[in-house]
């Protein structure tokens, strides 16, 4: 590649068109040598990037978006689910349709649709790069989430990003940008609704279910010590006054981890010492969303009532365990 295009094509996410190819230094003949050698692979309709940057990012939509932003020709910027899945935040389900891009509107207009794409103010201070192609800041992609998704998909994501580290008063103040936008009020609830204890999309989600089906919101990842001061056990809910301990599980967690069966038994094993310290154990699982968490939820509250009859102190002590160190949403922009 001649260094010209090498420079554009860095500035562009490494895609190119033809022309630019040509307009750089390299002739047609040039140019069809290299795509029937694949040197040069199609993108998208016309425009290529180097093999070796499509394997860079085989499985991840960052080309494609590069790619639809360069055949647009407009000021986008990636945005939504797009640049959380670049960004690192975790998506309730996987999207893997057009790129999400949104088109740079002029500040104070209100946001619309253009040619399937977002279109709304995007001000510097929402406006970040990856690999040399504008995206939202975290913030911005956690708000613009948080105003477009569904509520259950929406704490998940942005549960994801707190717990990597994200402001929840800086995703607060992008809102507050955004304020008369479609969705920004409810985006408000669900950001201060959400934790950033979550560790998985399930617990995100069992947080929702808790929330719709009238059961009070837990505490989260706590250590469970027994009386000796012997650390028993990190839970992912616990019910403090109804001695009660929540466990939401994933199928994977066991069919990934017990090739032996050794999980499954150390899991039982965890269990029984939960109980003998007097603590009830309920377990949730993906399959509590077929009915909105109302089997769960039904679970839950025959054990408070057999947790609220236990007599005598309790046999253990709970433990906010230290704080983890943020990750790499941690910062403002």
């Amino acid at each position: 590649m001649s260094p010209k295009l090498r420079v554009l094509a860095a500035s562009q996410g490494g895609v190119f068109r033809k022309g630019q190819a040509l307009a750089r230094g390299h002739s047609r003949q040039d140019f069809r040598r290299r795509v029937s050698a694949k040197e040069w692979v199609q993108v998208r309709h016309g425009i290529y990037a180097e093999s070796a940057w499509v394997a860079l990012f085989a499985g991840s939509p960052f080309l494609d978006a590069a790619a639809r932003r360069l055949a647009m020709g407009a000021d986008t910027v990636i945005s939504h689910e797009t640049a959380a899945q670049l960004q690192g935040m975790e998506l309730m389900t996987p999207y893997d349709g057009e790129p999400r891009l949104t088109v740079v509107r002029d500040p104070g207009s209100e946001p619309a649709r253009v040619q399937g794409l977002y279109a709304a103010a995007v001000p510097p201070e929402h406006r970040d790069t990856f690999r040399g192609v504008p995206i939202t800041t975290a913030p911005r992609t956690a708000a613009d989430c948080a105003r477009s998704m569904s509520r259950h998909a929406a704490v998940v994501t942005v549960e994801s990003a707190l717990a990597q580290g994200l402001s929840r008063s800086v995703v607060l103040a992008v809102l507050e940008d955004c304020r008369g936008w479609p969705g920004a009020r409810r985006a408000r609830d669900i950001v201060e609704f959400a934790s950033e204890r979550s560790e998985t999309a399930l617990e995100s989600l069992g947080r929702c279910w808790f929330f719709d089906q009238g059961i009070p919101q837990p505490e989260q990842q706590r250590d469970i010590y027994g009386s000796d001061g012997r650390w028993v056990a990190r839970v992912d809910f616990v019910w403090e006054g109804m001695r009660t301990v929540g466990e939401l599980d994933g199928r994977t967690k066991y069919v990934d981890l017990d090739r032996d069966g050794s999980a499954l038994w150390r899991e039982k094993l965890r269990e029984d010492r939960l109980r003998d310290l007097g603590l009830e154990v309920v377990r949730g699982y993906w399959s509590d969303g077929d009915d909105g968490g109302a089997g769960l939820a039904e679970r839950l509250r025959r054990a408070f009532a057999r947790g609220s009859r236990a007599a005598g102190e309790p046999a253990y002590l709970i433990k906010e365990p230290p704080v983890r160190r943020p990750g790499p949403l941690s910062r403002a922009s």
